[in-house]
């Protein structure tokens, strides 16, 4: 459910603005923080691919009007931070992850709106995703510190 309020959130952000600023990925961030945060379940964490996958068409039927560019993007990522994230002994997630955790919610800022960049291509795009990026750097310091906070309070 948190998850909707995240899509909803950047969605109405992006609303707002008007399209003169760039919003960060608030979905894509709240499946890598639940991904990090939560033990390996049963699954597989498959709702995290289903979950990249819906908000990723949704978003792109919304904003871009053709399907794949960000769908391609949340996927990736979601892919990619299980894949190092399930390689780590579990000593090895809760302590002198600092970097590791920085990485990967970065790298959840950096791979969505790059695919449309290379794609459609051109200065002007270029230059948005540099300013979506400004945009998104405090967003990703400000989770890593309610992770790191979370982690504590777990005492894991």
């Amino acid at each position: 459910m948190l998850l909707v309020i995240f899509w909803l959130i950047q969605d109405f952000l992006t609303v707002l603005c008007g399209g003169s600023m760039q919003i960060p990925g608030l979905f894509i961030m709240g499946i890598t923080y639940k991904i990090l945060s939560v033990d390996d379940n049963a699954d597989g964490n498959l709702w995290a691919i289903w979950s990249a996958f819906a908000g990723g068409i949704l978003w792109d039927l919304r904003w871009i009007g053709i399907p794949g560019f960000f769908t391609l993007g949340n996927v990736i990522v979601v892919l990619i931070v299980m894949q190092i994230w399930g390689a780590l002994p579990p000593h090895g997630k809760t302590t002198g992850t600092g970097f590791l955790v920085f990485v990967l919610f970065e790298l959840s800022q950096l791979v969505p709106p790059l695919l449309p960049v290379l794609i459609l291509g051109g200065d002007s795009s270029w230059r948005l995703y540099l300013l979506r990026q400004a945009y998104a750097f405090p967003i990703v310091l400000l989770t890593i510190y309610l992770y790191r906070k979370n982690l504590n309070t777990l005492n894991l």
